[in-house]
């Protein structure tokens, strides 16, 4: 059953209703030449497990419409299933398949048909009996086949296009238990020229894929695979432009760079990455694997981010597809507009140039594309500064002034403060409802009002919403824009089927972007846009500042490397995707976000660290003290020891300038100069070579005994003296020492 739920006693009148204008029944001797139906049993559930739940009756499902263009001479054929989900045994139930006998002349009828309390003039076509009881919570199918003789329709262009049709279950006396609505596509031999019908795509990551990708430090592309993936493979259709956020063509590790503008190709692994496992191999084709023989967790991530960069690529190269680029990170427009920071969307426009080019393609950020339901002025005249050569504008932006009975052009042009024009793309929000498997109450519903519906009824209503305005005005071929939304979380396979439809549909011309601008927009006055129009959830004032200050945080660390602008980029980059239109929609995640590139680059403080060690015994008044200092980055640092005395009778008066290579340590020589005595607590600090504080610092405790060298001079000198004098004195006793053999003199003599 479609998304309508239909209410039993408002289905039984309209069922009477119905039969009371249709008169005798055209067809009603048509019978399905089908197999026979086969029913399955299942066990009813009221939900709440009591005998006075609210009955839920049938539940009638129309599954396939075939062909889905009815063609002169071809057969009709329904199919569907109905299921008994009432407490009792349904006797002689029976399918009756009605049809309008004529095409509604206007969208709003048409969106009507599917209003349960509605009523139209009908013709029933085809009538089959089920099994004879169908069994509380028992399914069975259908498949009824009218014959092109038999069908309510007749050649000529006034009859061309979509008729609903309704299928309804009935019980012995006529009553209408279930029934489902749909359409059928009636296209004779006729002439028409075709409509122009583009369909624009953004692919995007969604704020929950951007968190888990930085959480688990892996590509992009890699998070939103699962979602992503399948969806640029539906897009792979004619007249389909998809509008590709270029963070999901990096590859991680082979990302382009472009050092001073906030690019990275190769960021240094931060906290909360997956590395390769210490287990893991590398086989002989160079595919890491881990110890099972499975893809190691790096390899793994770089298969799934190439996988979306292969199937984007891809389309590109297709003829009468188109991808074009959204700024980095989809970046926000308007919030950038409104912040007057056209800077830093320059910048993220040319980081999408830049990888969109790494990636082979022949694209650029050719359009803009503000995700908000209010577009201004402001943020048009923004995105012309930045290179934008149209902008996308959502369904309600610039309507008619004036009421119209046909479909306006999705084509417009807006008049600029300087008196230029900027093209615009007006997006079609019924019909692009419709596409993405849903169905708005009225034309001016809007998305938060959207009711899904079955991938059949959907496809079914997309082609019908089109034959309408291809029949609006025959001669007047009016452009209609299409979009998915961001984050697009419907069926794909769902979406593929009906863009195949889409482009088979003979009314219909499916149309690139590019082709839709080159267009020219027709003469209609329309409303302005407002000059600004600030909506909740934007990136803000407060945010920026705080990411400058993050940012200003690591250019002042990595003063102290070799390559400053590599070492801030990839932090910069980690920065960037705070900029996108994602986190509307979870303001809380955007902070988190930054909160995220704080904490690492305040982490970078531990990594070079001043080293503590015992206490240093200082007995000259002139030293040198050994400072430690560790370095575990993977880059060589430069950094200045300075010792930073607490008390006056030691002096440091110089700072020490100390290489330390990448995960290793090396020792400062500091001089000092004591001019007391005492144990004093001594500060060792590490700078950058403009004076910034850098690293984390050590206290060191001196023991100063200046006067000691003094004193044990003194001593010394004291003790040899008295060992002079003590020698002198027993030399001077003894006299003169003589050699035993000499000879005597003889005094005489």
């Amino acid at each position: 059953m479609n998304a309508w739920a239909w209410a039993r006693p408002a289905a039984a009148l309209a069922a009477g209703v119905m039969a009371l204008l249709a008169g005798p029944a055209a067809g009603a001797s048509a019978t399905a030449a089908a197999p026979a139906p086969a029913v399955t049993a299942t066990t009813p559930s009221d939900g709440q497990g009591s005998d006075e739940a609210v009955d839920p009756g049938l539940d009638v499902e129309i599954t396939e419409i075939g062909p889905t263009i009815l063609r002169p001479g071809e057969t009709l054929r329904v199919t569907g299933t109905v299921t008994n989900q009432t407490h009792e045994d349904l006797a002689a139930p029976t399918v009756q398949v009605r049809m309008q006998r004529s095409t509604p002349v206007s969208r709003t009828s048409l969106n009507r048909w599917l209003d349960p309390d509605s009523t139209f003039g009908t013709a029933q076509v085809a009538q089959e009996e089920l099994p004879e009881r169908l069994p509380a919570g028992a399914t069975v199918s259908f498949t009824l086949e009218v014959p092109a003789a038999e069908l309510p329709v007749r050649a000529g262009w006034t009859a061309w296009g979509p008729r609903g049709i309704e299928v309804a279950v009935t019980d012995g006396q006529g009553t209408a238990h279930g029934v489902d609505r749909s359409f059928v596509l009636w296209y004779p031999d006729v002439d028409v020229e075709p409509t122009p019908v583009g369909v624009l795509a953004p692919v995007a990551a969604t704020a929950e894929e951007r968190t888990r990708a930085r959480q688990s430090g892996e590509p992009l592309a890699t998070a939103a695979e699962k979602r992503v993936l399948p969806l640029v493979e539906a897009l792979d259709r004619p007249g389909v432009t998809a509008v590709v956020d270029p963070m999901l063509l990096s590859l991680g590790e082979d990302a382009a760079q472009e050092p001073g503008d906030g690019a990275s190709a190769t960021p240094s692994p931060t906290p909360g990455a997956t590395p390769t496992g210490d287990d893991d191999v590398t086989t002989d084709d160079g595919t890491a694997t881990d110890g099972a023989g499975q893809p190691a967790p790096t390899s793994r991530a770089q298969a799934a981010g190439s996988r979306v960069h292969d199937a984007i690529t891809a389309l590109a190269a297709a003829d009468d597809r188109e991808v074009s680029l959204l700024p980095w990170a989809d970046a926000d427009v308007a919030a950038l507009a409104h912040l007057g920071r056209t800077d830093l969307l320059t910048q993220s426009v040319k980081r999408a140039t830049t990888a969109g080019q790494a990636a082979g393609l022949d694209a650029g950020v050719a359009v803009a594309w503000p995700a908000t339901a209010t577009p201004d002025r402001l943020t048009l005249e923004v995105a012309v500064d930045t290179g934008a050569a149209a902008v996308v504008l959502p369904s309600g932006a610039l309507a008619p002034v004036r009421n119209l009975t046909y479909t306006p052009a999705g084509r417009a042009d807006v008049a600029l403060a300087d008196g230029s024009e900027l093209a615009a793309l007006v997006v079609d929000g019924q019909a692009s409802a419709a596409l993405g498997g849903g169905v708005l109450p009225g034309l001016g519903g809007t998305a938060a009002d959207e009711t899904e519906l079955d991938p059949l009824t959907a496809r079914q209503l997309l082609l019908a919403e089109t034959a309408v305005i291809a029949r609006e005005r025959p001669s007047d071929p009016r452009a209609l824009v299409l979009a998915l939304p961001r984050g697009f979380t419907g069926d794909p396979d769902a979406l593929a089927s009906t863009l195949d439809a889409l482009a088979a549909a003979p009314w219909v011309a499916p149309t690139t972007l590019t082709d839709l601008v080159e267009l020219p927009a027709p003469v209609l006055e329309r409303t302005g846009l407002p000059r600004i129009d600030v909506a909740g959830g934007e990136v803000g004032a407060a945010d920026l500042l705080r990411m400058q200050r993050v940012r200003d945080d690591a250019v002042a660390f990595a003063a102290i490397t070799e390559d400053p602008d590599g070492f801030v980029a990839p932090f910069q980059e980690a920065l960037l995707p705070a900029l996108s239109a994602a986190w509307r929609t979870d303001p809380a995640g955007r902070d988190a976000l930054v909160a995220s590139v704080q904490a690492e680059v305040g982490a970078l403080d531990a990594q070079v660290a001043a080293l503590p060690s015992s206490t240093v015994n200082l007995i000259n008044s002139s030293a040198q003290i050994p400072i430690h200092v560790r370095n575990d980055l993977d880059v060589d640092v430069q950094v200045e020891v300075v010792l930073e005395p607490t008390d006056p009778r030691l002096q440091a008066r110089e700072a020490v300038p100390l290489a330390v290579p990448a995960g290793a340590q090396a020792t400062a020589q500091v001089p000092v100069r004591a001019v007391g005595s005492g144990d004093l607590p001594v500060n060792v600090l590490l700078r950058s070579d403009d004076g910034a504080a850098v690293g984390t610092p050590a206290k060191l405790q001196v023991r100063v005994r200046a006067d000691w060298e003094n004193v044990g001079t003194a001593v010394v000198a004291a003790v040899l003296a008295v060992m002079l004098v003590v020698g002198l004195v027993r030399t001077v006793r003894r006299g003169p020492r003589m050699d035993p053999g000499t000879p005597v003199p003889d005094p005489e003599g």
